[in-house]
C-alpha cells in the first residue's frame, strides 16, 4: 500500500508540476506551483512537502533571470505566512487562501524589486504589480482546483505540518 501511495503522490505531483510549469508559461510572473505547496502542506507535511519545495525552488530558479534566492525567498516566506496564519484562521478556508493570495500578490513586487537591486538591474515595477494583482486573484481559485482534485487516497489523517 506504501509503495502505490508512493508512486501516486509521484504521479500526482509530477501532473501538477507539468501543469503548473506549462501555466507559468502563459500567464508570465505567476506562480502556478505556489497553492501546490499550501496544499502539500496541509495534506502531507513533512518530507514531502520539503522535497517537493526544493524541487520546485530549482525549477524557479532556473525558469528566471534574476540571481539565485527569488525561489527560496518566495517558497520560504509562503511557508510562514501558511504557518503563521493558520494561528489565526482554519487552515482550509477560502478566507485565509484569499488572504494568502494577498499576501504574494505583495511579495511578488517587492522581491522583485529588492533582488533586482541587488544585481544591478533595472526592472519595470509597474508590469510586476499587475503580475502581483494577477497572483492574488489567481491563487485561491488554483488551490480549489488542486484541493478538489487531490487523489483521496494521498490525503492524511492525522494534522499535517
Amino acid at each position: 500500500m506504501l509503495l502505490n501511495n508512493n508512486v501516486a503522490a509521484v504521479l500526482w505531483w509530477g501532473g501538477y508540476t507539468v501543469l503548473g510549469v506549462w501555466a507559468q508559461r502563459f500567464v508570465p510572473g505567476v506562480d502556478f506551483l505556489a497553492p501546490g505547496i499550501v496544499l502539500s502542506m496541509q495534506e502531507q507535511g513533512g518530507p514531502r512537502t520539503a522535497w517537493l519545495a526544493v524541487f520546485w525552488i530549482l525549477l524557479l530558479e532556473g525558469m528566471g533571470n534574476l540571481p539565485f534566492g527569488y525561489g527560496v525567498a518566495w517558497y520560504g516566506l509562503l511557508a510562514v505566512f501558511y504557518v503563521v496564519g493558520r494561528w489565526l484562521f482554519e487552515a482550509r478556508s477560502i478566507l485565509f487562501m484569499c488572504l494568502l493570495g494577498a499576501g504574494l500578490g505583495v511579495l511578488h513586487p517587492v522581491l522583485l524589486y529588492f533582488l533586482s537591486t541587488l544585481a544591478n538591474l533595472t526592472v519595470p515595477l509597474q508590469p510586476a504589480m499587475l503580475q502581483g494583482l494577477v497572483q492574488a486573484l489567481i491563487f485561491p481559485l488554483v488551490w480549489m482546483a488542486a484541493d478538489k482534485l487531490f487523489p483521496k487516497g494521498l490525503r492524511q489523517d492525522a494534522k499535517p505540518l
